[in-house]
């Protein structure tokens, strides 16, 4: 085949057939051969005809096997997000435009909180903003539950777990954190064995985030030099996330550095041991940390937004289409859809931040979610509902 040239699925594909059976001496193999090559062939030319200027791109995210030892660079790949092409700004906006989601409301409220937090706080990488993000929407939801009666006790806050460590307020949440000592989202490293550590600070009070100051004391200067999980009294005996953390070695930059956040996460704080030996979980950050899962939020988010039938009928399934191809279809629909979500919110927070600056745009984040959230029906009944969400709406808000 080589002396003929027939090196690839296109040039066997052309070839004819009776010079593809002088070559395997059977007729039948040779058709075989041919018939193959074709439909690969087909499948290829299809694939590259399809593409448009403004689909969405996948995201390229690192496998991880439990117990791996991950770089920072490596943990912030595992997260990244579905993205669309830039190439045509026309065909993007008039595809946002003409997107109509089918949702419930507490994923919307992670994606606001990701790309809100991206032009408020610009220095987190996009771990910190999915830990911040899963905060907001799991607190909420937790204050809504208990003010529905789906829930009865009070709120691990309530109970004073994570009183003492510095907080930021997000969409009018306060959500308390840890900084990430030592974690540099650029680098190839192994990242730092104990991610962040529980530590009360002199300065631990609430503020509101700027370009400026993501965290409420201006450098590491003003950490005491013990690691403390705290539940309100500050007599709390001392104890530590890791007994092996080296989160008091802080960078020698300036007094101005400022380090990415986790979100802390006061329930599992109160239910669960703060330190396991394992090193690593299944998603490669290391165990024993009370703290909002960044993956689970992007997870949530990937399973969380289906296209509207409310404005046209679906489209005819085909006769014969199996269930996992199916789901992936489905599936891949929904990781288009963010990418669309993603890409609209980026727009409109762009189109303020330079105007009214970070604490106004936070400020007014949570009255443009509600304009565009998706209608439910008030109390029980309304809970984990789902509804339309027009990005064209979302569009519109847009300065």
């Amino acid at each position: 085949m080589k002396e003929a040239s027939l090196t690839t699925p296109d040039s066997i594909s052309k070839a004819a057939l009776p010079t593809l059976q002088s070559i395997f001496g059977d007729e039948k193999l040779a058709k075989q051969v041919l018939s193959t090559a074709k439909r690969i062939s087909k499948k290829r030319t299809s694939s590259a005809m399809s593409g448009t200027s403004h689909s969405p791109k996948k995201a390229k995210t690192v496998p991880i096997n439990p117990g791996q030892e991950l770089s920072s660079a490596d943990i912030e790949a595992s997260l990244a997000l579905p993205t669309l092409s830039l190439t045509s700004r026309d065909g993007v906006e008039a595809d946002i435009n003409s997107t109509i989601l089918y949702t419930n409301r507490a994923p919307l409220v992670v994606a606001f909180v990701v790309q809100l937090t991206k032009h408020t706080m610009p220095n987190q990488p996009l771990s910190s903003r999915l830990s911040l993000a899963q905060a907001v929407m799991s607190m909420g939801a937790k204050a809504k539950a208990l003010n529905l009666g789906i829930q009865s006790g009070k709120t691990a806050e309530e109970e004073s777990w994570g009183e003492g460590q510095p907080s930021v307020r997000i969409m009018g949440r306060k959500i308390a954190v840890m900084r990430r000592w030592g974690y540099d989202p650029q680098k190839n490293e192994q990242a730092p064995a104990d991610q962040g550590t529980i530590k009360r600070e002199e300065c631990g009070q609430e503020f509101t985030p700027t370009p400026e100051a993501t965290s409420p004391c201006p450098g590491p200067k003003e950490d005491i030099e013990s690691q403390e999980t705290v539940k309100g009294d500050p007599s709390t005996p001392p104890g530590s996330v890791s007994p092996n953390s080296q989160s008091n070695q802080h960078p020698p930059e300036s007094d101005a550095y400022d380090p990415p956040l986790w979100a802390l996460n006061p329930e599992t704080i109160s239910k669960t041991p703060l330190y396991s030996t394992t090193p690593t979980s299944k998603t490669g950050l290391p165990n024993g940390l009370p703290i909002f899962d960044p993956h689970s939020a992007r997870n949530y988010m990937l399973k969380s937004f289906a296209t509207s039938t409310s404005s046209s009928p679906p489209p005819p399934s085909p006769a014969k289409t199996s269930k996992s191809a199916s789901l992936a279809k489905e599936r891949e629909a929904k990781e288009n859809n963010l990418a669309r979500l993603l890409h609209a919110l980026d727009l409109v927070f762009a189109s303020w931040i330079d105007t009214i600056g970070p604490e106004e745009l936070d400020r007014r984040a949570f009255g443009w979610y509600s304009k565009v959230r998706p209608s439910v029906e008030a109390g029980r009944e309304g809970w984990g509902g789902k509804g339309d969400v027009r990005l064209a709406d979302l569009m519109n808000l847009r300065r």
